[in-house]
């Protein structure tokens, strides 16, 4: 695409600097936010210039027009470029705009679908995909765990990706046939306007809670930015999906055209007739605009016959029948790291472990609250809170956890530059119920908490005290397989911690 017909395209937001007579005639093939990404003898590169937390991008305009970038997009003129500069006040809007139309507008050529909310976007997705699947469309997943299409997955650094990431993967999904997408947008990514670029068929509102507040500053910013996805990035007669089982839900419901709801409690247009939770999973019949659906799924806990029906909505707004639904519903066996089963073997306890990726106070208390659900002994869990990021929810988990536990185990969870212990202690100071115990006394513990900052040690902990018909929920990482701490990222598995503590109590 040419440089002259994307500049005509971002006006009047925007304006071309150091014009030369060649600016007609340059092609732009890429679009780049980071200098090093250009190699030397590329061609077509535009370079933008994006301002950061920490550093501006300008500050690296003369290295990517070195490396051989034709054209750099930046909030103001920087002196001694010698290539044409795009000039735009808004520089991410203008970069997601210039993405999408570098890479071909793929949204358009695609059935979207996005996930947004704090909880449940992770498990809508495998959900989404594995009914567009079963019903013979060929999907394409970006969210937290991976990128993934036509066979190929790739680890997900961001779970929305930088827009020229964003619409490179689109492309490149349409040229491999894939026909529907799914999408976690994150509120990151819609404050920095990553998804900005894309029009959407369907999008999907979970809920609203404490998270990110370190980031928004307040609630009512955090749903601003969620409220995007709605109100400016939606294709003319897409349908908006919402939980009015919650207050922000309700909200978003009377702000958007053409809502479609969902919920188990409120006068919602997708409930279920009929629903029992046990340790088998979920079954139910779905009232859908569609008609009824029926749910046999394996998943556990009444929150996720909540992200089911949002699925449900989804895939009914884009026109799959509540048969093929039903079908791709059944089909789904797990979803990594969210209420995740791990194999206990023949340990000489009758037992049962998940690992679970929730890490603020409403998504413990409801993992905690569907394992509570179908618990026939006690539960215990291991958990933790990461550093340098929102301090608020500390001790908000930690009051979830003594509630819901009969014994709590306070751990570390990425402490990244902050001292774990002093984390802990913040997580500590929520608890108002039950007694800490030493964590290596050998007297019997029935209940209470304690603190072991090794998370290794405290999975293992866990492990060692649970008996007969208990439950054990290590909590915080799901899928994630590190820790970071003050600066150095080590690999760490809870997934593999439980794995390696059962295996080895099975050897007493």
């Amino acid at each position: 695409m040419r440089l002259k017909d994307i500049i005509s395209a971002l006006k009047p937001g925007a304006q071309c600097v150091n014009w030369i007579d060649a600016t007609d005639e340059i092609e732009i093939t890429r679009v780049a936010y980071d200098s090093r990404a250009i190699e030397r003898g590329n061609k077509g590169v535009i370079f933008a210039a994006i301002p950061g937390e920490h550093e501006d991008g300008s500050s690296f305009a003369k290295d990517a027009v070195s490396r051989g970038a034709v054209a750099v997009l930046a909030r103001a003129a920087i002196e001694g470029l010698k290539v044409p500069q795009v000039i735009a006040e808004d520089v991410r809007g203008a970069l997601a705009k210039t993405a999408s139309l570098v890479y071909g507008e793929p949204s358009k050529k695609l059935r979207l679908a996005g996930v947004t909310g704090t909880n449940g976007k992770t498990t809508i997705t495998y959900l989404l995909e594995s009914i567009f699947n079963e019903s013979g469309r060929a999907s394409g997943v970006m969210g937290t765990i991976s990128y993934r299409y036509a066979g190929k997955s790739m680890e997900a650094p961001h779970t929305t990706p930088e827009a020229p990431d964003l619409q490179s993967f689109l492309k490149e999904m349409t040229e491999h046939g894939v026909t529907h997408v799914v999408m976690e947008v994150s509120s990151h990514a819609l404050y920095q306007k990553r998804a900005h670029g894309c029009k959407f068929d369907v999008a999907v509102f979970t809920n609203l809670t404490h998270e990110h507040l370190d980031y928004h500053k307040t609630m009512d910013e955090y749903y601003r930015c969620k409220a995007m996805l709605f109100k400016e990035l939606l294709k003319d007669g897409a349908k908006a999906v919402i939980n009015t089982d919650d207050a922000w839900g309700r909200r978003l419901n009377q702000e958007v055209a053409k809502p479609l709801s969902y919920g188990i409690r409120s006068n919602a247009e997708i409930h279920p007739k009929t629903f029992s939770l046990d340790g088998s999973g979920i079954k139910a019949v779905v009232a859908t605009p569609a008609g009824d659906v029926s749910v046999n799924s394996l998943l556990a806990g009444e929150y996720n016959l909540q992200n089911i029906m949002a699925a449900i909505g989804a895939a009914v707004s884009l026109g799959c029948t509540p048969d093929e639904i039903s079908k791709g519903i059944t089909a789904l066996k797990r979803v990594p790291g969210r209420l995740d089963k791990v194999e206990c073997g023949a340990v000489g306890k009758n037992f049962i472990a998940f690992i679970d990726y929730a890490h603020t106070a409403d998504a413990l208390s409801r993992a905690l609250g569907a394992l509570r659900a179908i618990a026939k002994g006690r539960v215990i869990t291991v958990f933790g809170c990461g550093g340098n990021r929102d301090r608020a929810k500390r001790p908000m988990m930690g009051e979830v956890s003594a509630r819901l536990s009969d014994i709590t185990i306070i751990t570390s969870d990425n402490p990244r530059d902050e001292d774990p212990l002093e984390i802990i202690k913040e997580i500590e100071a929520g608890i108002t119920g039950g007694e800490r115990f030493e964590p290596w006394s050998s007297a019997a513990v029935l209940n209470g908490y304690t603190v072991i900052a090794d998370r290794a040690e405290a999975v293992k902990k866990a492990v060692s005290l649970a008996r007969d018909k208990d439950i054990i929920l290590v909590a915080g990482k799901g899928h994630e397989d590190y820790q970071i701490v003050k600066g150095h990222k080590a690999h760490f598995s809870d997934f593999e911690a439980l794995s390696h503590a059962i295996n080895e109590l099975s050897k007493e």
